[in-house]
C-alpha cells in the first residue's frame, strides 16, 4: 500500500510512516508548512504565501504528488483554505484519513471539509468533545536511548512551544525561586528549539516538567503530551497537572501529578529532585509503559484495518 502523510505535527506522521514501512508499506511524509521543531520528514512542499499565484502553484504540486498514492492521511485537520486537500479528495477521489491533534480542533480552524474524511483519528481524548465520531489513538513514540544517572546532580527540564498552554511562566517562577532558596539542582527551559536538540537536552536531564496549568482558568485541558512519553521512553520522569477526567484513557501511566499552583509545584520538584533513586524506578516503569501503550508498530497495526476498509470502498 502507498500511503501519503500530509503534515507532521509533533512528529506523529513520521513515527507512523516508519512503522508502516516496517510492515512493508510505502509511506511518505510531506510537510507544506515549516515548523520550528523541525521534525524528521521526507518531502518539503512548503507554501511561501508570497502571492496567491505562488500558493496556487504549490497547491498543484501537492495534488500532483498525491496522485500516485493509494490513501492520504492528513494531520492537523483541514483548514478552509486547503484547496489542495479538497482537490485530492474530490478530483483525485483518494480515500482520506484525517487526524486531529489539538488546537486546530478546539479552536475550530481545522474542522472544515469533514465530509472528505473516510475515517477520523484523534490524538487526544478531549477532542471527542468536538468530534464525537472520531477514534482516539495514542500518539506513537519511537525508541530512545535509556539513561538515568542517580549519582549526578539533579537536572530539571521544561520544553515549550507555547508558554500559555504549557504554563511556562509558573514553571519558570518555581524553578527560579527554588534556585534562589538554595535548593541544589540545575534546570533548563527550552523554547521553540529543534527536536533533535531538545532530545539531547532531555537525555541529560532527570525530570521533565511538561505542563502545569489550571484548566478552569485557561480553558485548556491538561493532558500528558508527547514530550512526556518521549521522556518516559528515555527512562526519565515527567511532572504534569494531568486532568483526572482523562486519566482513564492512560491506565497505569506513571506520570507524576501536581496541582497548578506555585507552592505545590515547588514541593513536587523538591520531592522528585531530592530522591533520584526512587525517580529512577519510576522512570523505568514509564519506559515499559511507553513500550506497551505507545509503540508505533502496535498503533499502526490498529490503524491499518481502517485504511483497508476505505480502499475496499
Amino acid at each position: 500500500m502507498r500511503i501519503l502523510h500530509i503534515e507532521n505535527l509533533a512528529g506523529v506522521a513520521n513515527q507512523l510512516a516508519q512503522a508502516q514501512r516496517r510492515l512493508g508499506h510505502d509511506a511518505v511524509v510531506v510537510e507544506t508548512y515549516a515548523n520550528t521543531i523541525n521534525e524528521p520528514h521526507d518531502v518539503d512542499l512548503y507554501y511561501t504565501h508570497e502571492s496567491l499565484f505562488a500558493d496556487m502553484a504549490n497547491a498543484r504540486r501537492v495534488v500532483r504528488f498525491a496522485r500516485d498514492f493509494d490513501i492520504v492521511h492528513v494531520h492537523g485537520g483541514i483548514h478552509r483554505k486547503r484547496v489542495d486537500v479538497l482537490a485530492i479528495g474530490m478530483l483525485l477521489r483518494k480515500p482520506m484519513v484525517v487526524h486531529y491533534h489539538g488546537s486546530e480542533t478546539r479552536d475550530g480552524y481545522g474542522l472544515h471539509y469533514q465530509f472528505l474524511a473516510g475515517h477520523k483519528y484523534l490524538s487526544r481524548p478531549d477532542l471527542l468533545k468536538w468530534i464525537a465520531d472520531g477514534e482516539y489513538v495514542p500518539n506513537p513514540v519511537g525508541e530512545h536511548p535509556c539513561s538515568f544517572d542517580e549519582t549526578a546532580r539533579p537536572r530539571v527540564l521544561h520544553m515549550t512551544v507555547n508558554r500559555r498552554t504549557k504554563g511556562t511562566d509558573l514553571i519558570q517562577r518555581a524553578l527560579e525561586e527554588l534556585k534562589g532558596e538554595g535548593f541544589d539542582f540545575d534546570y533548563s527551559i527550552l523554547e521553540k528549539v529543534d527536536h533533535a536538540a531538545a532530545m539531547m537536552e532531555l537525555e541529560r536531564s532527570h525530570i521533565l516538567i511538561d505542563q502545569v496549568i489550571d484548566p478552569g482558568a485557561t480553558g485548556i485541558p491538561s493532558i500528558i503530551g508527547l514530550a512526556t512519553f518521549e521522556a518516559m521512553a528515555m527512562g526519565k520522569v515527567s511532572i504534569s497537572t494531568f486532568d483526572r477526567e482523562y486519566r482513564d484513557h492512560y491506565p497505569g501511566c506513571p506520570v507524576i501529578t501536581v496541582e497548578p499552583d506555585l507552592a505545590s509545584l515547588k514541593a513536587k520538584i523538591k520531592e522528585c529532585a531530592g530522591d533520584l533513586p526512587r525517580m529512577k524506578e519510576i522512570g523505568l516503569a514509564g519506559r515499559e509503559y511507553v513500550r506497551k501503550e505507545h509503540s508505533a508498530d502496535r498503533i499502526v497495526r490498529r490503524m491499518m484495518p481502517a485504511y483497508e476498509s476505505l480502499l475496499r470502498r
